[in-house]
């Protein structure tokens, strides 16, 4: 294994190993750290960023408009029970 999938692989241990989603895995890091890896060129950034200061790729995932509002609409409807 080289250096360079050594991050890759430990990511994927650790979300094998506590049963998470790596895209939550990758959630919880950011917010812990403040910082966040592009997924393209792996530069480090800050966790704020919308796109990757090295390569201007986009480091998290969009979410489209109709997911969001569903989502938004679950978490009211939670809320007033």
């Amino acid at each position: 294994m080289s250096d360079d999938d050594r991050p890759a692989y430990h990511d994927w241990a650790l979300a094998t190993m506590y049963r998470l989603d790596p895209e939550r895995l990758a959630a919880l890091r950011r917010s812990m750290t403040g910082m966040t890896r592009c997924p393209e060129c792996d530069a480090l950034n800050r966790a704020d960023q919308p796109r990757c200061d090295k390569c201007g790729a986009k480091l998290y995932p969009e979410v489209p408009d109709n997911e969001e509002d569903s989502a938004r609409k679950k978490k009211s409807e939670d809320d007033s029970y």
